[in-house]
C-alpha cells in the first residue's frame, strides 16, 4: 500500500520537504509550542454606539421623505425622515383667516367701547321738563336710573371687547399648535453619528409613537460584553482590557466603563460596556474578543502558537501535530493574541509538542515525517 510521505531535509536549519515522487521544495519548518502567561478567560461580544436614539412618529400621516439607508453618516439637525404636511398647511391657513377674522372683531369692540364711554349725556337738573319726564315716568311705575343705564351698556361694550381679545389671543396659540406639528413632522439628527437602522420607506402610512428609524451617536463605541456573574467581580469601572477585533485584526486597549448593577436571572451574565479608542475604525455589530484579567488557576502558562501554524482552508482552526514521525490534526480552541504574532491556545496541542509552521493547503492528518540531519558535506 502507499503511503503518503513527507520527507523533510534538515540542512543549516532550512527544511526541505517532497512528495513520494522524489520532487523537493522549500517547505514549512517544524516548532516546537511555546509556552505564554495565560491572559485570563476570553469572551465575544459585539461593538455599539456610545449610544443610540429611536426616532418615532409624533403625528400620524404618510412618510413624504426619508435621508438615507442604514450606515449613512448624519450631522446635528439634518432631516432625516418627513411626513406629509399638507393638511397641517391647510389648517394654518384657516387658523390664520380666524386670526384676522379675531382682529377685526377686537377693534370693533374697542370702538364699540370708546363711543359708549364718551357718548353719557345725563338729563339737566335745570330743565323744568326733564324733571316733569321724570315725575310722570315715576307715576306709571317706571323707575330709570340714567346712570345705571350707561354703565351697564359700557360694561357690556367693555366685555365685549375682552372676549374678542381672548378669542384673538386663542386663535395666535392656535397658529403654534399647528406649526408645533409641522415641525413634528420633520424627524432631525439629534448629534452627529451614522443611521443603524431605517424602518419605513416614502408613501408608508405612519401612526403616532411608530419607530421611523434608529440612529447611533458618533464618538468612541463600545464593546458590549456579556460576563459571567463569577467573572463579573473582577471587573472595575476605569479598568483597561485588551480588545481584539476580528473583522481588522487589531488588538487596542479599552476601557471599563460601566458594569450593569444587577445580572441577567436567565443568562447568569452581567452586562459590562468597554469604551474603545475615538478613532478606532470598526463596524458596528462588528465582533470582537475582550481578554479578562487572570485569576488563579488561569493565571498559570498557556500554550502559545505562532497564527502562522494555523491550517489554511479549515472551518476550525486546525493545526498538524507531529506524532511519531506522522501528522494528526487536531483542532484548537484559540484564546486571545498575544504579542509578536502568537496566539494563546486553550485546549488541542500541549506545551512541547511539535508542530509543522506554515502548512500548505489540503494536508491533513497521515502524511509521514522524514527528517534526514545532515552536515551540509
Amino acid at each position: 500500500m502507499k503511503r503518503n510521505t513527507w520527507r523533510n531535509t534538515l540542512c543549516c536549519g532550512v527544511l526541505l520537504l517532497g512528495m513520494s515522487s522524489g520532487v523537493a521544495w522549500a517547505g514549512p519548518e517544524l516548532i516546537r509550542v511555546a509556552s505564554a502567561p495565560g491572559i485570563g478567560p476570553v469572551l465575544g461580544g459585539r461593538v455599539i454606539p456610545a449610544f443610540t436614539v429611536t426616532l418615532r412618529a409624533q403625528i400620524a400621516g404618510r412618510v413624504k421623505y426619508v435621508a438615507g439607508e442604514a450606515g449613512m453618516p448624519i450631522a446635528p439637525g439634518q432631516p432625516l425622515v418627513a411626513l406629509d404636511d399638507n393638511q397641517l398647511l391647510a389648517q394654518k391657513a384657516q387658523a390664520i383667516a380666524a386670526y384676522q377674522a379675531d382682529e377685526v372683531a377686537l377693534r370693533n369692540g374697542y370702538s364699540q367701547y370708546g363711543y359708549q364711554l364718551y357718548s353719557y349725556n345725563p338729563p339737566s337738573f335745570m330743565n323744568p321738563f326733564t324733571w316733569m319726564g321724570q315725575g310722570f315716568s315715576a307715576m306709571m311705575g317706571k323707575t330709570q336710573n340714567p346712570w345705571a343705564t350707561y354703565q351697564s351698556d359700557l360694561d357690556n361694550r367693555k366685555a365685549a371687547a375682552l372676549r374678542a381679545q381672548t378669542q384673538l389671543e386663542a386663535s395666535a396659540w392656535r397658529i403654534r399648535q399647528i406649526e408645533a406639528e409641522m415641525d413634528n413632522s420633520v424627524s432631525m439628527a439629534p448629534f452627529q453619528g451614522v443611521v443603524l437602522q431605517k424602518e419605513v420607506n416614502p408613501g408608508d402610512i405612519v401612526q403616532a409613537g411608530q419607530p421611523l428609524m434608529v440612529v447611533g451617536s458618533g464618538g468612541p463605541q463600545q464593546l458590549l460584553v456579556k460576563v459571567p456573574e463569577s467573572l463579573a467581580g473582577n471587573l472595575d469601572p476605569g479598568q483597561s482590557l485588551e480588545v481584539h477585533l476580528s473583522d481588522r485584526d487589531l488588538l487596542v486597549s479599552g476601557t471599563v466603563t460601566h458594569i450593569a448593577p444587577q445580572a441577567d436571572p436567565q443568562t447568569h451574565t452581567v452586562a459590562v460596556k468597554v469604551t474603545l479608542p475615538r478613532d478606532l475604525p470598526a463596524r458596528i455589530g462588528a465582533y470582537a474578543t475582550v481578554s479578562l484579567p487572570s485569576e488563579g488557576a488561569s493565571a498559570q502558562a498557556e500554550p502559545a502558537i505562532p497564527r502562522s501554524a494555523l491550517l489554511p482552508g479549515t472551518a476550525l482552526p486546525s493545526v498538524l501535530v507531529d506524532h511519531q514521525g506522522v501528522t494528526e490534526m487536531h483542532v484548537l480552541r484559540l484564546g486571545g493574541p498575544l504579542p509578536h504574532g502568537m496566539i494563546q491556545v486553550l485546549a488541542g496541542v500541549r506545551v512541547g509538542e511539535i508542530l509543522v509552521n506554515q502548512p500548505p493547503a489540503g494536508i491533513g492528518s497521515g502524511y509521514h515525517l522524514q527528517i534526514n540531519a545532515t552536515t551540509g558535506e
